[in-house]
Order: C-alpha cells, then sequence, then structure tokens
C-alpha cells in the first residue's frame, strides 16, 4: 500500500499523489480587462495526474480512507463529463486499482473530453437514466454495482461527493485553505475575495470552514454552475459540519460566512453559454490561460458579474481558483468555434 502521511492541519491521514504546493500566479493584463486592482490564480490544473484539478486534493484523503479500508475496486457516480471522475480514474490507474464509474447519461455517451479519458485511464464505465445526484435511486444501484464485486471476491469501495466520501472531501480543502493562507503568507498580503466555481461546492465548503477555523479574513465567493444559491448555501454548511464532527473542531460554518453566485447557470449545467464562452477567450488572450466553458468559464464570467454588481469592488485583490476542467474545452470546441473569430 502506498505511504500515507499525517495531514498537519486536519490530523487525517492522506496520500501524497498530488503536485503541491500549487502556483499562484499574478494575472496582472487580466486583472486590468476585468477592472480590478489585483488577480492572482490559483494553479490547481497544475496539481499533478490525469490534467490535475481541484478534485485531487480530496482524492489524497479520500483514497487514503479507501487503501486502509482494503479496498481493491473504487465505484463513483456523477455526469458522464465530470471532472471528479476522471482525476478517480486516473488515480485509479496510478494505484492499481479497478475503477468503476457509472454515469448519468444526460450529459451525453459519446467518447469526448472527461468520457475519453476515463476509458484511456482503463476505468469500466456503465450509464444511469437518473438524472438528480441527491436522487437515492442512483445510490441503491451503486451499491448493486459494489455486491456484484463483492461477490466475485473484490473489496469494493464507494467514493460519492454527495454523500459518503463529502466530509473527507471537505477535509481535502480544508488542507488547500492551510496552503493558500501561506501562500498569502509568503506575498505579504491577504487578498480581499477567493472566487471558486462550485458543482458540488466540497471545495469551497472546505476553504470556507478552513479560512474561519484558521482565521484568515479572505472573503469566499462561490460560483455556482450546478446548483440554486439557496439549495447550495444549505449543502456547504451542512458538508461542513459534517467535517467539523469529524475533525471534532468547534468550528461550525454559518450562510453568511461565504457568497454565493447563481446567475450564471444558464442554460443549464455542464452547457456553455455565451457569457462563459467570452470568458475563456478573455483569459486565454490575455494571460495564456486554459480554461473551459462550463465550470471555470463559468467562474471567470461569475467574477466579471462580482465586479459588474459591485460584488467585488475596483480596489480590491482576487485570487481565482483555477479549478481545472482543461478537457471541457475540447468537448465544446464547436461553441467556441461559433464564436466571433479576429
Amino acid at each position: 500500500m502506498p505511504a500515507t502521511q499525517r495531514d498537519p492541519t486536519t490530523g487525517l491521514e492522506r496520500l501524497i499523489l498530488s503536485q503541491l504546493p500549487t502556483p499562484l500566479d499574478d494575472a496582472p493584463r487580466l486583472a486590468r480587462a476585468l477592472g480590478i486592482a489585483k488577480l492572482a490564480i490559483k494553479r490547481e490544473d497544475m496539481a499533478g495526474y490525469a490534467l490535475g484539478g481541484n478534485k485531487l486534493r480530496q482524492l489524497d484523503f479520500i483514497l487514503a480512507e479507501a487503501l486502509a479500508a482494503g479496498a481493491d475496486m473504487l465505484i463513483t457516480t456523477a455526469g458522464s463529463q465530470s471532472n471528479f471522475c476522471r482525476s478517480l480514474a486516473g488515480a485509479a490507474a496510478k494505484l492499481g486499482l479497478g475503477c468503476h464509474l457509472h454515469l448519468r447519461a444526460a450529459m451525453g455517451t459519446e467518447r469526448v473530453g472527461n468520457l475519453l479519458l476515463d476509458d484511456v485511464f482503463g476505468a469500466t464505465i456503465t450509464f444511469t437514466a437518473v438524472t438528480d445526484p441527491w436522487d437515492r435511486t442512483v445510490a441503491n444501484e451503486l451499491d448493486a454495482i459494489a455486491a456484484g464485486y463483492a461477490a466475485e471476491g473484490r473489496n469494493p469501495f464507494i467514493v460519492q461527493l454527495t454523500g459518503v466520501s463529502a466530509a473527507v472531501g471537505v477535509c481535502g480543502w480544508m488542507s488547500g485553505a492551510a496552503e493558500l493562507i501561506g501562500d498569502f503568507a509568503a506575498r505579504g498580503a491577504v487578498p480581499d475575495v477567493l472566487v471558486a466555481v462550485c458543482g458540488s461546492g466540497l471545495s469551497l465548503a472546505g476553504l470556507a470552514l478552513g479560512f474561519k477555523h484558521l482565521g484568515c479574513r479572505t472573503r469566499l465567493l462561490g460560483i455556482s454552475a450546478q446548483q440554486p444559491a439557496p439549495r447550495l448555501k444549505a449543502w456547504i454548511c451542512g458538508t461542513a459540519d459534517e467535517a467539523s464532527a469529524l475533525l471534532g473542531i468547534d468550528t461550525r460554518l454559518m450562510g453568511d460566512d461565504f457568497d454565493i453566485i447563481d446567475s450564471e447557470i444558464a442554460p443549464g449545467y455542464g452547457k456553455p453559454s455565451p457569457a462563459s464562452l467570452a470568458a475563456v477567450r478573455l483569459a486565454g488572450r490575455m494571460e495564456g490561460l486554459v480554461l473551459d466553458p462550463v465550470y471555470t468559464g463559468k467562474g471567470m464570467a461569475g467574477l466579471a458579474t462580482a465586479v459588474r454588481t459591485g460584488v467585488i469592488k475596483p480596489e480590491h485583490s482576487v485570487v481565482f481558483l483555477h479549478s481545472g476542467g482543461t478537457p471541457g474545452l475540447f468537448t465544446h470546441a464547436q461553441a467556441l468555434a461559433g464564436g466571433a473569430m479576429e
């Protein structure tokens, strides 16, 4: 079994598969284009294997738990273009474990983008007709898949960010919060705002809980790519409470500890918008920064909206969490090709 080490922030055992710390890069041309004083990009897209991304920090903790339980088969569910599933499949390949992805077919079944990489990494792929990730039906389907592997003598381990694995995933980004606080200390300045795009919201939950627990004053602004703000806020606070209980700490996350903008969801989860496509082009042309149109592009579009509406002030210093998702750029190449070319 790969060696684990005790994480100094959470006290939990973790793997060291991710390449940390990730860079914090200044983006002055993009800052000027957005109309803010300072902008830096936390480069989670450079976190390591399987094209990186924010999920790798969560997996360092989740997979330490799986390996301690003797798992030889990882099972999870998400949308068919899930960044998390691609990361899990890559981690399984790196560790020599089996991986079964039971994916929501609504985002398509063509082997492109993340789904192509899932196949390249050797994952077994099946599809469910369930569209709501919180629907208990899909959890029952995962249980049935796990039972099938157990009957073959395997030791399956279900990983579900909207269920059993949520609290541990939050802890992964509490550790990430400590790294960011170290970044700020090295620069001698604490930013006013950190912006992160949210799908399941676990990264933001860990950051917000970590910042509160460690006394960092940077305000967290989540840009929802999937859920209405009230539902996402409640979910983030609930999973943060689970993480606090797991760690035995008194810090509790409240709804007013962070902000959520849900103006960028349209035309729907996993679908690019004119604003997100424009944000992808802007980041690329200003900084050579590669975003994708359905997650980080919507996050950058949300940052622009926050500046335009006064949530973020022109004098603010901002950190943007680049959570990865590069394969999504190529999945939506036609939408980008349809834009104005200069």
